[in-house]
């Protein structure tokens, strides 16, 4: 979805969408959509910023890195993003990024691609690592299985030796 800034009028105004199945293309491998994203909030215009605040709603599916089982996890983000043009951020002559340059972006000033924001809002929402409950065993390395599940035989392989000092704690 992009919101044209000539089509605000004034000095703001407000977008709501909720994305159909599959219109979102979330490109990362280990994050699936399990129920359509939603996407409100307001565009300002101040001065040679154009400020997007709002918020982010979905549902997200990753696998635990443990045991490959599938984990829900809910998404609320709320977001503040001020954009600039490139002209205008060239203008600044910064020549050193303060704390408050961290969350602006350099747009095109014609548009603001709201995809972007709720892809970038997933992405940060969802953590790096992710395990399906604390007390989960994974998976056995020899065979495979869910050791949740099952137990299995197997005798662990030898131990590397530079992680040997760590047997004996």
């Amino acid at each position: 979805m992009r919101v044209e800034l000539a089509s605000l009028g004034g000095k703001s105004g407000r977008f709501a969408h909720h994305y159909a199945p599959g219109e979102l293309i979330v490109e990362d491998q280990r994050i699936t959509l399990t129920e359509p994203a939603e996407i409100s909030g307001r565009i300002v215009l101040k001065g040679n910023k154009t400020g997007v605040e709002g918020t982010v709603t979905a549902v997200a599916q990753v696998e635990c890195d443990r045991c490959l089982t599938p984990v829900t996890l809910p998404v609320q983000a709320e977001f503040n993003v001020e954009y600039i043009t490139a002209e205008a951020y060239q203008a600044l002559e910064v020549s050193e990024l303060g704390e408050e340059d961290l969350a602006l972006s350099v747009f095109d000033g014609e548009y603001i691609d709201v995809d972007e924001i709720v892809l970038e809002q997933l992405w940060l929402a969802v953590p790096s690592q992710t395990i399906c409950r604390e007390s989960c065993k994974g998976l056995c390395p020899v065979c495979g299985i869910d050791r949740n599940l099952n137990d299995c035989s197997c005798q662990a392989s030898d131990i590397d030796p530079r992680w040997a000092a760590m047997k004996n704690r």
